[in-house]
């Protein structure tokens, strides 16, 4: 799955969005408790089973991961697990009736069940946590509410985080124009094919791919790009309609002043999300490789 993370950033930090989710309180079983952020849908007949087999019980709960803390009773569940798929879910305010819990993993479902029933707590965008997770109410032989099972089992359905992507700015890795100031750098090229590293975010000095300059074909040079990292193609956010995202610029002698790619003499555009590009330039001595590409991020919690 492939989400453009379009964040604005100056050149030393960068600004997340967390996502918070709200809390609920509610009047249950005579005091003041902490609700869960979604209504349970009640299963008055839990089948039991394995994690899968549970999850794939509950209609609409799309997860490909899942896992079961069983024998509750047995257990008192604080802390953090290392789950299905490298996922750690972290149980706290467990009291054998009800608990909390976060997760490094969206969670779309958790099935909480007591004696033969279940609570089924599915979310319409998957969560990173909840709290007040409780087995289904129970009723004395008056038919009246007698407070809740205690947990026999709670299963997570959940799935990997999907990756989003950070814009960056990338340049053939070579000398620099400038000694101090702008990172930007240059090729030199001796007319024999030549392969050298692609560099982002120069802060981390990420290696973000090769860019390969052909040997000379006449008068010509194919400059192919090749990224690597989960790195994409990706556009200038300032010139998201007319954007040139793979730019060069030929010199006969080494430049010496910061460069202006947007006035670089041969551009192209790749296209968002591919992986390789090419540009084909005339031959010469030096080249300013400068192109718009994107990194992979997690996607914020």
């Amino acid at each position: 799955m492939i989400m453009i993370k379009k964040l604005e950033r100056d050149k030393k930090e960068m600004k997340t969005k967390a996502i918070y989710i709200a809390l609920i309180f509610v009047l249950a079983i005579s005091t003041v408790a902490m609700a869960a952020s979604v209504e349970p849908t009640l299963y008055t007949d839990w089948k039991s089973g394995d994690a899968a087999f549970e999850c794939g019980q509950v209609e609409g709960c799309d997860s490909d991961f899942h896992f079961k803390f069983d024998n509750w009773g047995d257990v008192t569940y604080d802390g953090p697990y290392t789950v299905d798929g490298g996922n750690v879910i972290t149980i706290s305010n467990d009291d054998g009736y009800s608990f909390d819990w976060t997760s490094k993993w969206p969670v779309a479902c958790v099935i909480v069940k007591g004696s033969n029933a279940a609570n089924v707590y599915c979310y319409d965008e998957p969560v990173f946590s909840d709290t007040g997770m409780f087995a289904p109410t129970k009723y004395d032989k008056d038919g009246n509410p007698d407070g809740t099972y205690a947990i026999s089992h709670a299963t997570f359905c959940y799935n990997e985080p999907g990756m989003c992507y950070e814009e960056e700015t990338a340049w053939a890795e070579g000398a620099r124009y400038v000694k101090k100031g702008n990172w930007a750098m240059y090729v030199d090229y001796d007319d024999v094919e030549k392969t050298v590293e692609l560099i982002a975010d120069y802060t981390n000095y990420v290696h973000a791919g090769t860019v390969t300059f052909s040997a000379p074909v006449d008068g010509y040079v194919t400059i192919t790009v090749n990224l690597t990292g989960g790195a994409i193609f990706y556009y200038d956010l300032n010139d998201p309609l007319f954007d040139d995202n793979l730019k060069v610029q030929d010199y006969a002698k080494a430049p010496t002043k910061t460069p202006s790619p947007g006035l670089f003499a041969w551009k192209t555009h790749i296209e968002t999300g591919a992986i390789t590009g090419s540009i084909v330039v005339p031959v010469n001595n030096f080249y300013g490789v400068h192109m718009d590409i994107a990194l992979p991020v997690p996607c914020g919690e």
